[in-house]
């Protein structure tokens, strides 16, 4: 008796198995080892979705920023540069003035610390942001909507 089995696949193409023998049973026996083997059987693995991160959850830019910099610089100071490169690789394009403007929105909020002059400045969380006592709300927030009903 004689066996041919053929696997087609998508990755690794085609790949052809003989098996030859007198006995059914022992022919039996070396088909089944070699399909059990070789994963024929076998449910296909299932694809995890990637896993969701806090920036990933939608929001403006800036609040999606700073979430990313809170997961991925907390406690190491950086630039603007290191920060867009980082964000591209993990996230999505984005502007190297849009980086820094939103950093210096940061650091006027107080959620970034600063050092450094104009050209090699840098930034990491400000030390109330990681220790989680940093209100969410804009500190001027009230002072702005106060001047524009003044103005009215």
């Amino acid at each position: 008796m004689k066996i041919r089995i053929e696997i087609f696949e998508d990755s690794r193409g085609k790949s052809t198995f003989e098996f030859e023998g007198a006995e059914q049973t022992a022919i039996r026996e070396k088909v089944i080892n070699f399909l059990n083997a070789s994963n024929v059987f076998s449910e296909p693995e299932a694809v995890q979705a990637p896993p969701i991160r806090a920036w990933d959850m939608g929001g403006t830019l800036m609040e999606r920023l700073s979430l990313f910099i809170r997961y991925e610089f907390q406690e190491t100071w950086f630039n603007s540069q290191s920060l867009r490169e980082h964000y591209e690789t993990l996230v999505d394009d984005i502007k190297i003035s849009t980086v820094s403007t939103y950093l210096s929105r940061m650091h006027r909020d107080g959620i970034l610390e600063r050092k450094g002059n104009r050209n090699n400045r840098q930034y990491r969380l400000s030390s109330k942001v990681e220790n989680g006592i940093f209100e969410a709300v804009h500190p001027t927030a009230g002072m702005r909507a106060e001047i524009k009903s003044a103005h009215r």
